[in-house]
């Protein structure tokens, strides 16, 4: 472990479920978004949208429930209804003292997202960890988003380093492939047991705070 931590130089975060508790928020644009057009629906598709794109979650549902809209109008839908609720987001228990030990420590930080820079700008704004020098990466700056390695290739081009020297926080097996992908270490943190099964060996399993904080080398005190 002393070898891993001495060589991190930058800590790269998922945002939605693994820094803010988003996740029901994005479901509840989709439920809206759904009812909008006739279709009632719920809780049992998390599963279903769990790490994915806004693009690939328009064409889940167009082929599921014949939904005849174009990405464009469907998306300023949820959009508008994600941005309304942005404000009262919350961070994942423990989330944000770990992200504050990093910055104590003197590691680089970064952020991401499957989600579009407007809503990745509102989840920033909502945790107040907005800064002009941190490096984030939406799916609007790459041609394909999560579980390719371009998101998280593009981070780490940006930040000057190499996949070596960066450590990434996932809640979702889909954006740990993508960092798997880039040939970085992953830190899998997901919420229950039945989450972590869902991973591959590939990701170190951590399941708390303290743990997360203790496989990057930093102290929470």
């Amino acid at each position: 472990m002393t070898n891993q931590t001495s060589s991190i130089k930058a800590v790269l975060w998922d945002m939605d479920g693994t820094l803010a508790e988003s996740e029901p928020l994005h479901l509840s644009t989709l439920v809206a978004v759904l009812a909008h057009h006739g279709i009632e629906a719920g809780d049992e598709l998390h599963p279903l949208i769990f790490g994915k794109t806004g693009r690939e979650v328009h064409a889940l549902c167009s082929e599921r429930f014949g939904i005849d809209t174009d990405f464009a109008d469907w998306s300023a839908f949820r959009a508008r209804h994600y941005l309304e609720g942005a404000p009262r987001l919350v961070p994942r228990p423990g989330a944000l003292e770990v992200y504050r030990a990093v910055k104590r420590a003197g590691i680089t930080q970064g952020i991401v997202s499957n989600s579009s820079r407007m809503l990745l700008e509102a989840n920033l704004r909502a945790l107040g960890i907005e800064e002009p020098q941190l490096v984030s990466v939406s799916v609007n700056d790459v041609r394909n988003g999560k579980p390719s390695a371009e998101p998280y290739e593009r981070a780490a081009w940006l930040m000057r380093l190499e996949p070596e020297e960066v450590v990434v926080v996932e809640d979702s097996p889909t954006g740990a492939r993508a960092a798997i992908a880039a040939n970085m270490r992953v830190l899998a943190w997901p919420f229950d047991d039945a989450g972590a099964a869902l991973f591959s060996n590939d990701a170190q399993i951590v399941r708390s705070a303290e743990e997360l904080a203790k496989a990057l080398g930093v102290d929470l005190a």
